[in-house]
């Protein structure tokens, strides 16, 4: 006989008491202290406040005091603000569509309630007291008037002390305090007209007064002494109010990157790509801009009603303003001239003194000895530098130009000694005064210092002249005597078949042998003094590296052949061929980094100099 098994007890259906709702929904609002300082001062500034002082102990663990000046709340209001989903903030379904306040859904003050200790003081400018209200665990324990000023004061002590393991789950105390420093600095640079005091176990972290502008709340707050940039516009759906750093001030991280739409401060990878991407190539991989970008948007285009947290948001035109913020960024960042202008001398067509004018191309001409050697035969970075040179000009000894078939440096008539080094090689304002460690060039422009990095240069210089080849698809290739073969692993091979079609446009000629091996019969003229088997599996890799970091496919092929091409430390350029280059950067789209974000020249001034001599 089979024995009865025993029936489990029917599940019913029933709500859930409103003390668990709270702890539940603290859960997804009040993730860590930080959370509170922004749910309580947000509350503040929807009051009106224009004076906010947050005061933390033991990054907030133990205790947090915010204390405002804005219109509190009166006596009858102050117990039901402890409900859930009550709120001043909206009232009808349709204004879900057009919310311009931080608060509206409700659960801030209860959800805190529930998992701490909480005492508010609240006081309206017409009323005579102000009322105290103390919740702990999310139960009422005393409600009556005391005396306080105007505004509303807010302590949340010993937080998550009834639910242990949410406790147990905090970070280190340092780690804690840092995620409280960057919410109070985001408050502050939401609303940088307002008033706001921050201070950490004792000790005031920044006092701002209220009037401030952007400008001045930005430098304050992630840069003390530092330039930055303005990038304020106003183009397609949205207006821009910012200011971001230079280049060299930014960081391995995203923690001074701060992003606001309708003063609120959100977090959105796309937004903050563009962010990125306005710099281009001027940023080094891995790291990431600083500043402030506030974005007005019309509210009904928005959704910020996806996380409690409210710091994830949604646009209806997301693709649109992603592309405007780029733009503006880079137009903020061309206007500003971050590096000076290198002027040149006139050698358009045509311009002449004296005598008639020939071709660069009709010049006698000859391989400077050892260059080509030393550089691998990758010189390709004066292509027709002189074309139209005035005769006064052609006679000179030693004019460079390239040979674009093969990249060699090509000289006129040879001269009998190269200039001494450290003379000067004057183009206009700009001049050649010497070289160190035969990689940087350093020039003179006026009142300023050049040092120019010869390897980033001469990549630039490359790799925008490879990115015009590959897009007509006509780079110059160099077809081998006998074809080689080359061993890929399965995960290069992948990566070859990927970007086979481009490195074709490049000047390679490869093609798949069977499994993993691939047949090579040419490469970029450029490349041609290198091994092919060697050039190839390095581009592959560089492309591969490329790729995981998010580039375009063609411009990391580019990218590649151009830092493999380039001229490196220990090729000693001669100052003809030195100030070629110079000449040749200056005509590319963007002069002032390699591809991989490094700069391509710096800028000393004699103030700069003076500083470090202690003369001012």
């Amino acid at each position: 006989m089979t024995p009865s098994k025993n029936k489990q007890p029917r599940p019913w259906i029933r709500p859930l008491p409103e003390r668990l709702v709270n702890k539940i929904a603290a859960g997804e609002v009040v993730e860590r202290p930080a959370s509170v300082v922004k749910e309580l001062v947000e509350n503040a500034l929807d009051a009106g406040a224009d004076r906010i002082e947050i005061i933390i102990e033991k990054s907030g663990a133990k205790q947090i005091k915010i204390v405002d000046n804005g219109c509190g709340i009166v006596e009858d209001q102050i117990e039901i603000a402890f409900s859930r989903h009550a709120t001043s903030k909206i009232s009808e379904f349709e204004d879900l569509d057009r919310i311009t306040s931080y608060g509206f859904r409700g659960e801030a003050l209860p959800s805190i309630a529930s998992v701490s200790q909480l005492r508010m003081v609240s006081r309206p400018a017409d009323a005579e007291v102000a009322t105290e209200i103390v919740y702990e665990g999310g139960v009422l324990h005393s409600k009556q008037p005391v005396a306080a000023p105007p505004g509303t004061t807010l302590e949340v002590s010993n937080l998550f002390f009834n639910t242990p393991a949410r406790r147990k789950f905090l970070k280190a105390e340092s780690t804690e305090a840092r995620h409280v420093s960057r919410v109070a600095m985001a408050l502050a640079l939401g609303r940088y007209w307002i008033g706001l005091t921050y201070s950490l176990n004792g000790r005031k972290v920044f006092s701002l007064s209220p009037g401030q502008t952007l400008g001045e709340r930005v430098s304050a707050l992630l840069a003390p002494g530092k330039k930055f940039i303005d990038v304020s516009g106003e183009m397609g759906p949205i207006r821009v109010e910012g200011f971001v750093g230079l280049p060299d001030m930014a960081q391995k991280n995203r923690n001074s990157q701060f992003i606001f739409i309708n003063g609120r401060s959100i977090q959105s990878s796309q937004l903050a790509h563009a962010f990125a991407l306005g710099y281009g190539e001027l940023l080094p991989r891995g790291n990431f801009p600083i500043g402030a970008l506030l974005l007005t948007i019309d509210p009904t285009e928005v959704d910020v009603n996806v996380h409690p947290a409210k710091t994830e948001v949604r646009l209806s035109r997301d693709r649109e303003i992603h592309d405007t913020l780029y733009r503006l960024i880079k137009e903020g960042l061309r206007q500003d001239g971050l590096m000076p202008t290198l002027r040149m001398p006139d050698r358009t067509p045509g311009h002449s003194d004296t005598g008639s004018e020939r071709s660069p191309r009709d010049w006698p001409s000859h391989k400077i000895p050892g260059i080509a050697q030393r550089a691998g035969g990758n010189t390709e970075f004066l292509d027709e530098i002189y074309k139209g040179v005035s005769p006064a000009a052609e006679a000179a000894p030693g004019v460079v130009r390239v040979d674009t078939a093969t990249g060699e440096i090509m000289e006129t008539e040879p001269s009998t000694a190269e200039p001494p080094s450290g003379s000067a090689t004057s183009l206009d304002s700009l001049r050649l005064i010497g070289r160190f460690d035969d990689l940087y060039l350093l020039f003179q422009a006026g009142h300023e210092l050049l040092v120019v990095d010869q390897h980033t240069a001469h990549e630039r210089v490359l790799y925008e002249e490879m990115l015009k080849k590959m897009d007509n698809q006509g780079g110059t290739a160099q077809q081998l005597l006998l074809p080689v073969q080359v061993e890929f692993s399965p995960e290069q091979m992948i990566v070859f078949e990927e970007a086979r079609e481009g490195l074709i446009h490049s000047g390679f000629g490869a093609e798949p042998f069977g499994g993993c091996t691939v047949r090579i019969e040419a490469v970029p003229s450029i490349l041609s003094r290198k091994s092919p088997e060697k050039a190839l599996r390095t581009v592959v890799d560089d492309i591969a590296s490329l790729r995981k970091a998010g580039f375009d496919l063609t411009k990391a092929i580019a990218q590649s052949v151009a830092c493999r091409s380039a001229v490196m430390a220990g090729d000693r350029l001669s100052d003809r061929e030195a100030v070629g280059l110079v000449e040749q950067l200056r005509k590319c789209k963007n002069m002032y980094s390699c591809p991989h974000g490094r700069p391509t020249f710096i800028k000393l001034t004699r103030t700069d100099l003076d500083k470090q001599f202690g003369r001012g």
